[in-house]
């Protein structure tokens, strides 16, 4: 949880939302890629506004439309990015195809290339695209082995001047001709269709969110998962692998840009009570919506959102189901503490040194939370300093931790309340930990999930092996420094899997009985 992060030392805030990059990997790949076709949802738009359309005349008839500034600018300022879904074998010469058009002819220079920092190219090729639609053509060869999702196709529009259009890619081995181009689109049917929404939450705030429909499997009205980010000014884009499986078996996923961020409008702040707004204004507004079914609304929120989500719920017992990623489980400023001391044992310091850390902590917010004056502040300022450096801190890294203690995000610690949110819930709740999770430690947490969720039979605690804090395999020490190396966001598939399965039993069927009608 968000509060926990900023408060210690080793665990610095960041943007958690990684699908508008695709990261670097340093697992060997072992099996040719595989030709694959995907449809547009999957292309991540960074530096421009964009909305999804549709558009016969074009395989799959979904398209984004990028509004890329009238003025060019640097290239990079703007631009899409779309993962290579397979490994790729050093050697291997992979060919990427994508349907695109402009408003008006312009050239753009397209690679095949990873992720930060160094955003290594092995494909590059100028094109030409004019207002008709045309398959366009990038290849390249892998100079080294390469993991599935670490390298992509780049589509850099910083200075194309003009709206472009993307459709769907096609990634094909080896050096395709026109009969393989013709045959990777010519099957090609999207198992979802993404469509705009704009969420009205508080006055001036407006969110700009994705629904994805299911296409081919099940029928309107469909049942709903709401996904809710992290801490960090995050958007739209950090949960491909579980939106894809969801709309694989029938059900419909929101996504939406935190308030401030992307396309919404209002002031990002990190308060978790109008964070909260946000998400009750989208479940109230997919109630409206004709293609989904009000009473199978389900929420997933990965950490911060694992918050959030049992809040909305305790506020509406209608909805559906509840899925927290990560989230933590505990009441006020007392749960703050003892995450506290779970982490720095976690991170090497005895109990003897640990314990006066966090105290002095807490001391600290507790005064800014009774709103004591100046004198005082500084005194506990300078009392969290001296007893990080007693626990073994660097006065450098001590006062680096003060820095995010002493925040207004953190004072609301007191407000916490996801382990009494947690135990009002009695419609089904899946509360899913990493077992290499520096941030929000699973031996701790899972046990305070279970004892919250006693008396809920429909509830069910799990811990992943293996997995960091933001669910990717091949965690070794489960810090923010391999995240980078480790792939997207929420997608080790033994998550993607557990959270699917469950939705699909949770879901698949109406309620036999509804005490009350939603709220529409």
């Amino acid at each position: 949880m968000n509060l926990v992060k900023a408060a210690l030392p080793n665990a610095r805030a960041r943007a958690w939302t990684i699908a508008a990059m695709v990261l670097l990997a340093a697992c060997p790949a072992r099996a040719q890629m595989q030709d694959q076709t995907l449809g547009t949802s999957e292309w991540a738009i960074w530096g421009a506004s964009y909305r999804h359309q549709r558009d016969s005349a074009v395989p799959g008839q979904a398209v984004v439309v990028v509004q890329a500034d009238p003025r060019p600018t640097a290239a990079w300022s703007s631009g899409a990015t779309m993962p290579i879904p397979d490994a790729i074998a050093a050697g291997e010469q992979v060919t990427a195809v994508f349907w695109a058009r402009a408003a008006r002819p312009v050239r753009l220079t397209v690679g095949l290339q990873g992720g930060a920092p160094s955003y290594a190219r092995f494909g590059t090729a100028e094109l030409r695209l004019t207002p008709h639609w045309q398959p366009l053509v990038v290849a390249g060869t892998a100079p080294t082995a390469f993991a599935a999702k670490s390298q992509n196709l780049s589509v850099p529009l910083g200075d194309a001047g003009a709206a472009v259009e993307l459709g769907p890619v096609a990634f094909l081995r080896g050096a395709a001709s026109r009969t393989d181009i013709a045959r990777a689109f010519v099957a090609f049917r999207p198992s979802e269709v993404a469509t705009d929404v704009r969420i009205a939450s508080e006055p001036g705030v407006t969110l700009a969110g994705t629904l994805h429909l299911p296409v081919g499997t099940g029928h309107a009205p469909y049942p709903l998962a709401i996904l809710l980010q992290g801490h960090g000014p995050n958007g739209r884009g950090g949960y491909t692998e579980i939106i894809r499986r969801l709309t694989a078996h029938g059900i419909a996923a929101l996504e939406y840009d935190k308030r401030g961020i992307g396309q919404s409008t209002g002031i990002f702040q990190e308060d978790v009570e109008r964070l909260t707004a946000d998400a009750k204004a989208a479940v109230a507004m997919m109630r409206r919506n004709p293609a989904i079914d009000g009473r199978r609304i389900a929420l997933i929120g990965h950490s911060q959102g694992g918050v959030i989500a049992p809040a909305v719920a305790a506020a509406d017992p209608t909805i559906a189901a509840v899925v927290t990623l990560a989230g933590s489980v505990g009441d006020g400023l007392p749960y703050l503490r003892q995450a506290m001391l779970g982490q720095m044992r976690a991170a090497g310091r005895p109990q003897a040194v640990a314990e006066p850390a966090a105290d002095a902590a807490m001391a600290l917010l507790q005064a800014r939370v009774d709103r004591k004056d100046a004198a005082t502040i500084a005194q506990r300022r300078a009392e969290v300093i001296a007893r990080f450096e007693a626990a073994g801190f660097p006065r450098p890294l001590a006062e680096g931790a003060l820095a995010r203690i002493d925040t207004e995000e953190v004072w609301r610690a007191d407000k916490l309340r996801s382990a009494s949110d947690l135990k009002t819930l009695q419609m089904p709740v899946l509360a899913v930990f990493a077992e290499k999770d520096p941030l929000v430690v699973a031996s701790i947490e899972a046990a305070e999930a279970r004892k919250a969720l006693a008396a809920n039979p429909q509830a069910s605690v799990e811990v992943l092996g293996g997995l960091s804090h933001w669910f990717q395999e091949g965690a070794v020490t489960g810090g923010e420094e391999e995240v980078a190396r480790l792939g997207p966001n929420a997608g080790s598939l033994r998550l993607v899997a557990l959270v699917g399965d469950w939705l699909d039993r949770v879901l698949g069927a109406k309620p036999q009985v509804a005490a009350t009608a939603p709220p529409r």
